[in-house]
């Protein structure tokens, strides 16, 4: 009899220092399992099951009592599962994390904004990039963003992403019109040591009221940006963005223009410059020219080495 209840005593013993013991680790807190810096996407309306699936799936728990042991603190601590993204640090104690996911306490991700031609192709990229899939940029608003590389929330809404991108664009001081020109010119060269010129061109022709003739603006209007060789049937292409059609700037960007080319029209030389064309050597550099006979036997050299070239 006394054996028997030395063996229960023994027993509850055990079972009291295995349930102290659990006690303490689901209180306390066990790790995560990975071994590298983790980052995490979660959704508005992740259930626990799919916060735990996320883990799994990431190596950041793992399985048998450590997941067992997660479920439950998921159920004791973890109220609400706020949506965000967030970087689980290697073994990362359990409870930080829950309570970072209650709290909502993200890792801002860094999104690099480059060159975009048109505001359909700047949403599709962040409805990719972010949470939130109804990003629109309305054409009237595309000059307010600027290349860069940003941090924001993964969650951040689409309000909040333009009212950044305006502030961004108040700092810079730099207006609308600028933005449109360096636009141009952003799609004319590659060249930016050719830039500043290509820019005095057009800010000539403005100053006198001459079209802009711009080619970039003319395969905007036709919406193939792929073009080798302006035609002039493309010329005539009705668009308010087509400068061989109307004088002036067109009403916005065609594309969002580097640092580069927006210094190349804030410090454009002062030159006579009225025409340019490509170089008929075909290496990325042009030709400048005052009067329309030089420019006509500039045009006349690079499409003779578009010809002979076979571009069509």
């Amino acid at each position: 009899m006394k054996k028997k209840k030395r063996i229960i005593i023994i027993v509850c013993v055990a079972l009291l220092v295995i349930l102290v013991a659990l006690g303490l680790i689901i209180a306390l807190g066990n790790k995560t399992a990975n071994s590298q810096p983790e980052r995490i996407y979660l959704p508005d309306g992740t259930t626990q099951k799919a916060l735990v699936d996320t883990l799994r799936a990431h190596r950041i728990i793992g399985e048998g009592l450590e997941y067992k042991i997660f479920n439950i603190q998921c159920s004791i601590f973890n109220s609400k599962i706020h949506a965000g993204s967030y970087v689980v640090e290697p073994r990362m104690k359990t409870l930080t994390l829950l309570r970072r996911l209650r709290n909502g306490q993200q890792s801002p991700i860094r999104l690099t904004i480059s060159k975009f031609r048109t505001p359909q192709q700047l949403n599709e990229f962040l409805n990719r990039k972010l949470m939130h899939n109804d990003f629109y940029i309305p054409l009237d608003s595309f000059y307010l963003i600027r290349p860069n590389t940003y941090e924001f929330y993964w969650t951040v809404t689409p309000e909040t992403f333009l009212q950044r991108m305006k502030k961004e664009y108040d700092r810079q001081g730099i207006d609308k019109e600028t933005i449109i020109l360096a636009s141009i010119v952003e799609e004319e060269t590659n060249n930016n040591a050719e830039k500043p010129l290509i820019a005095s061109v057009y800010l000539n022709r403005l100053k006198r009221g001459i079209p802009l003739q711009a080619d970039p603006t003319v395969k905007y209007s036709v919406g193939d940006f792929s073009l080798q060789r302006i035609l002039n049937r493309h010329l005539t292409v009705e668009s308010p963005f087509n400068t061989y059609l109307h004088t002036g700037l067109p009403p916005a960007p065609i594309c969002l223009p580097s640092n580069a080319s927006v210094d190349a029209v804030l410090n454009a030389p002062e030159t006579n410059y009225i025409y340019f064309c490509a170089s008929d050597k075909m290496d990325g550099t042009h030709r400048f020219a005052t009067t329309l006979a030089e420019h006509s036997r500039n045009a006349a050299a690079f499409h003779q080495a578009l010809n002979a070239r076979g571009i069509k």
